[in-house]
């Protein structure tokens, strides 16, 4: 039987959603400067493992690559920002495809990331839980991630959320422009 801390804790975890509801929205053109200033302080901070990726503030100016996602309203990426009072905290970015798997569209959660002040208080439980409305209100059948192992403190928030966790190997080549 769960003891009056479990629900003094539940209360509380309930009060705290109820108040970061409404913390996620479609990034627009002007959000640009903060998108990019994020994506680089996410970037710096992901980069610093050792890891099979190429570094991406070596590829380019993460603002081309904003422009051309709002270039395209229709496109399978969609971007948020995460505020707390209007302030920019983290973003989410995605991308959206359809999967016979899952026999409709699924949304891949490509880049999740909070400032580090934030972490740790629920803003990520939170943010995830309304995409995961905010998409399924859209017909959106699954999400899938991927969490590196150098990341543990992500694994073991993905599994708290209830994400089944599925041993694969990724595989990664990157290909010359021509």
């Amino acid at each position: 039987m769960r003891g009056r801390g479990f629900i003094r804790t539940l209360s509380f975890v309930n009060r705290k959603y109820r108040e970061l509801e409404q913390m996620i929205r479609k990034c627009c053109p002007e959000d640009e400067k903060i998108w990019v200033e994020l994506n680089r302080e996410f970037m710096a901070y992901e980069y610093a493992d050792e890891n099979v990726w190429e570094s991406p503030l070596d590829k380019g100016d993460p603002a081309v690559i904003f422009q051309r996602i709002m270039a395209e309203p229709d496109g399978a990426n969609l971007l948020f920002m995460l505020e707390e009072n209007g302030q920019p905290i983290g973003f989410m970015n995605t991308v959206v495809f359809y999967s016979v798997w899952a026999h409709g569209k699924v949304l891949f959660l490509d880049d999740f990331f909070i400032r580090e002040p934030f972490r740790g208080k629920g803003y990520g439980a939170a943010a995830l839980a309304e995409l995961e409305k905010l998409i399924q209100r859209d017909g959106l059948l699954r999400v899938q991630l991927l969490a590196e192992n150098t990341n543990p403190r992500a694994v073991r928030f993905y599994r708290r959320e209830g994400y089944g966790l599925q041993e694969i190997n990724l595989c990664c080549k990157y290909l010359k422009a021509q």
